[in-house]
């Protein structure tokens, strides 16, 4: 199958039948959508500077588009050069004539030129013709001028030559992200010398459909991969498309801050003249499947090993991590790189892995033995130096494997340091092994010993402390070596091995490790307590069941707390678990004592003394108090059991007497919950009114505040508390007297006139002058016209209660 042809101009004869821009001719066969195509693909207008060109000098000046556009399977693929020829027919400037070729497959053919090498091809013309029907080109089109030398030239002479990898690195994440590459030089041969750059370097595949324009007067509006233009064009990116280009301005030397592709580094080290053959030595590493950059990279990287080149770290870790999984090459190709890999001898651990991995795969036993040999040998010496690129361990299965491995750690373990030791005790403990116990309790001691004088007294930083841990939980024979150190510290530095015991990491000893060292445990129990003072409460009954006999005393309590006293919620939380049999020393009972001097500052705080109270009441515990601390206590359970069921007898009792002053428990019960049993109890309002003159002017405030609240609604509870202050009025003083003003203003604004009517008829014996003013507001309301001011936020300043309200009927209203 030949090339269809197609020529597009300003003309008077083609395919429309009349003058203007038409298909002048085309081959047979075209199709109107290929056609479509072609004349969107071809639009073209010249530089400013350049639309009135007219002699053949200037019209080379203008620059030219050659273009290509990819077709989907069984679609036609289209190249198009594009030339500015002046003057139409009708002697107009601004014509231009296009020359494009459309086959189904444009490259395919055995020595078929790239697309960008049709540049300046002599199959190009710019003459109309006078029949409008083309012969089909038999053969690939000729190529132009363009080749691996006359391009490796130009970069060599260009100022931005040594930029190719980037803009490589842009086409190929343009190809990646369906971006499009722009690229503006001083003419459209310069920027077809960089297309050509590009697809010599690119897989040959990719470069072949890769689709661009050399020219376009309006780059902004393609969607092609690589689109040029030169710096006359005024190039508009708006903000919305703007992130859909990436722009080498390399005439001026403005590129995009781009991270340069691995593929794209490797090719430019390759370089365009030899990339051709470069890219023929992946034949045997290639599947067929590659599609995106990221496939093509390791081949290229194989070839790269192949041909005896040095490969840095990235190409190394993008080549190991291939082959894992490369099921597609023959076994003899997997194995021969494996072998290369493995003698550049820069490989770590992981990647001599999966090499092992492969060499078992291809059956290659030697290379296998010599990897495992060199694995364990790195790993554990990488390990013992902390060497960051030191492999991580792996289980060990293979039983001989795994008993040489037992074998060197021991020789490794027997002449390191501390450090050394934690650190190869981790490799072994991941591995699996299984070393003799003596000799690791024996090893574990020392490095104990080390740590002890060293590391554990100053700062250890946090990824050793994880190495530590991790060690001693995996460990047994370690923990049980720490313990036997710390033995010989308590013996020979006792004074000090309080301190040495707060600085030890708590991860390394577990509480049971000390389960036959009463005083070790003890210390252990301490310091516990001093890292996680949340603990501090069980610690010290923990303590106490290591001492015989068990006894309280306040140098254990200082050590515990140095801040000399307990909360109320801290002594709940200690005298809960401590067991009931313990003595408590002088000492110690004073910080109970404390606890009950402590303020109460809330119901909270309330909650827990009482909690307290009920504990240290207790037949086993009372005696612990000391006898005044004692009654307070007692004192404070009976009270809170009167309170939660008022009798306005006891509860006179209660307002009456006077407590000892440090008897906070009761004198917070008083303070907070007096006011609402006085609410709740059941008396009369005379009963009520004494219990209310007798609790003091501040727990007085508090029950006038709630009777407020319970004015609100007209309940039995309002009724009788008004009744009782109503009572008590000619003995409270003025803060008491607006209270109560404020209780009645709430009732004749709120309460019906019913209700209105049963709290005068009950007021009566009590006030007269209040009984007459309740029936007065009652009768106002049932008349309908009364209408309540809203009470200021302040208490009204009257002297008495009876004091009238100054809401008086208007003059001359009916009642």
């Amino acid at each position: 199958m030949g090339f269809q042809q197609m020529y597009y101009t300003s003309c008077e004869r083609g395919l429309t039948g009349y003058a203007g821009y038409q298909f002048n001719a085309v081959s047979e066969g075209v199709s109107a959508e290929t056609l479509r195509e072609v004349e969107a693909l071809v639009a073209y207008e010249p530089p400013q500077s350049l639309v009135y060109s007219d002699a053949p000098a200037d019209l080379e000046r203008c620059p030219v588009n050659l273009c290509f556009v990819p077709g989907g399977p069984g679609e036609i693929s289209v190249a198009a050069c594009v030339q500015y020829v002046g003057r139409d027919p009708s002697q107009r400037f601004g014509n231009y004539f296009a020359h494009a070729l459309g086959r189904t497959d444009f490259t395919g053919e055995d020595g078929a030129p790239l697309p960008i090498e049709l540049w300046r091809s002599p199959e190009w013309t710019r003459d109309p013709v006078t029949d409008t029907r083309l012969p089909e080109l038999p053969g690939p089109p000729r190529p132009g001028r363009l080749s691996p030398e006359s391009v490796d030239r130009f970069l060599r002479g260009h100022p931005h030559g040594d930029r190719l990898p980037w803009l490589v690195s842009a086409v190929l994440a343009a190809i990646a992200e369906d971006r499009t590459v722009l690229v503006i030089d001083a003419s459209s041969e310069a920027v077809a010398h960089w297309f050509a750059a590009v697809c010599y370097l690119l897989p040959p595949p990719v470069a072949r459909r890769l689709s661009f324009a050399t020219y376009l007067s309006r780059p902004e509006r393609s969607r092609l991969r690589l689109v040029g233009t030169v710096p006359e064009i005024h190039v508009g990116l708006g903000p919305d498309i703007q992130d859909a280009f990436h722009v080498f301005d390399l005439a001026s030397g403005r590129m995009p801050e781009l991270p340069e592709h691995p593929l794209a580094r490797l090719l430019g080290r390759v370089g365009v003249l030899t990339a051709q053959t470069f890219w023929s030595w992946t034949d045997e590493y290639v599947s067929g499947r590659e599609r995106t950059p990221e496939d093509w990279y390791p081949p290229a990287v194989a070839a790269t090993a192949s041909g005896g080149t040095a490969l840095d770290d990235e190409e190394l870790a993008a080549l190991v991590g291939w082959l894992d999984g490369a099921d597609h090459l023959p076994a003899s190709v997997l194995a021969a790189v494996a072998r290369d890999l493995y003698r550049s001898r820069q490989l770590s651990a992981d990647q001599l892995t999966v090499l092992s991995r492969i060499a078992r795969t291809t059956d290659d036993r030697d290379l296998v033995e010599r990897i495992q040999g060199e694995l364990l040998e790195s790993g554990m010496r990488g390990y013992m130096a902390d060497d960051p690129a030191a492999a991580e361990p792996v289980p060990i299965r293979d039983p001989e494997l795994r008993r040489q491995a037992t074998a060197r750690f021991g020789e490794l373990l027997r002449d390191c340091d501390d450090r050394q030791g934690v650190r190869l005790l981790q490799w072994a403990s991941t591995a699996r092994l299984d070393p003799d116990s003596d000799t690791l309790v024996r090893k574990s001691t020392e490095i104990a010993q080390q740590l002890l004088g060293r590391t554990v007294t100053s700062h250890v930083d946090e990824r050793f402390r994880a190495r530590l841990t991790r060690v001693a939980t995996n460990w047994p024979e370690f923990r049980e070596g720490m313990v036997l150190a710390l033995s010989e510290q308590l013996a020979e530095q006792p004074h000090h091995f309080p301190e040495l015991m707060r600085g030890l990491p708590s991860e390394l000893l577990r509480e049971k490790d000390l389960e036959h060292r009463p005083v070790l445990r003890e210390h252990y129990l301490i310091a516990r307590a001093e890292r996680d003072p949340e603990r501090t409460a069980n610690s010290l009954a923990r303590v106490l069941l290591l001492r015989e006999p068990c006894v309280l005393d306040g140098t254990l309590l200082r050590t515990l707390w140095p801040s000399g006293r307990w909360t109320h919620e801290e002594a709940v939380e200690v005298v809960s678990l401590l067991p009931s049999s313990v003595q408590v020393e002088e000492s110690a009972a004073k910080w109970l004592e404390s606890v009950f001097a402590r303020d109460i500052h809330d119901s909270d705080e309330l909650v827990l003394c009482l909690e307290l109270c009920d504990l240290m009441t207790s037949p086993g515990r009372i005696g612990w108090l000391p006898r005044d601390t004692r009654k307070c206590a007692e004192s404070a359970v009976k009270i809170a059991e009167l309170l939660s069921r008022p009798r306005a007898q006891g509860l006179l009792h209660l307002a009456e007497t006077r407590w000892p002053a440090l008897w906070q428990p009761v004198a917070a019960l008083r303070r907070q919950r007096l006011p609402r049993a006085l609410l709740e109890c059941p008396g009369t309002p005379q009963e009520i009114g004494r219990v209310f003159l007798a609790m003091g002017d501040r727990t007085s405030l508090g029950y006038l505040e709630l009777v407020c609240r319970a004015a609100e609604t007209p309940t039995p509870e309002a009724l009788r508390n008004i009744l009782a202050v109503v009572a008590a009025r000619r003995s409270m003083t003025i803060s008491q007297v607006q209270f109560l003003g404020r209780a009645l203003e709430i009732v004749e604004q709120k309460w019906r006139p019913d209700d209105l009517d049963v709290l005068a008829a009950q007021a009566r014996p009590i006030s007269t002058d209040l009984a007459e003013r309740l029936a007065r507001r009652s009768e106002e309301k049932r008349a309908g016209w009364f209408k309540w001011r809203r009470p200021s936020k302040r208490a009204p300043q009257t002297g008495a209660a009876e004091t009238e309200n100054p809401h008086d009927p208007p003059s001359g209203a009916e009642r």
